[in-house]
């Protein structure tokens, strides 16, 4: 007899413990808004700049392309072609920098569910 109520207090200090657990695992899910809308803000100027990487990155394949249609006797449109090419890709290793810095900060900053 005894020891169906030390079973039955143990239990009952069981389920109190357990409900206390999970009364805080429902505060850590629940997040706070502006912390939300910060989040929102951080991913899309992300999304935005993944965007301009993946032109500059096209900008640069058609880039490659001309030069190899180019003939070689063509000089000044080779050499400014040459020159273009430099500048996208210094644009597109900005981008690829800017854009892992900005995942970086999304990480740090403790955005909840992110995809990278």
């Amino acid at each position: 007899m005894k020891l169906v109520w030390i079973v039955g207090i143990l239990t009952l200090f069981a389920g109190a413990r357990l409900r206390a657990q999970t009364d805080t695992s429902v505060k850590e899910i629940l997040t706070d808004p502006n912390l939300s809308t910060r989040c929102k803000e951080l991913t899309q100027e992300r999304n935005d700049k993944v965007k301009i990487r993946q032109r500059l990155s096209g900008l640069l394949q058609r880039n490659q392309n001309l030069l190899k249609q180019t003939p070689s006797m063509r000089t000044a449109m080779r050499s400014r072609l040459e020159s273009n090419k430099v500048t996208v890709r210094n644009e597109l290793y900005l981008s690829t920098l800017q854009v892992q810095s900005m995942e970086e900060t999304i990480i740090r900053s403790g955005c909840p569910g992110i995809n990278l």
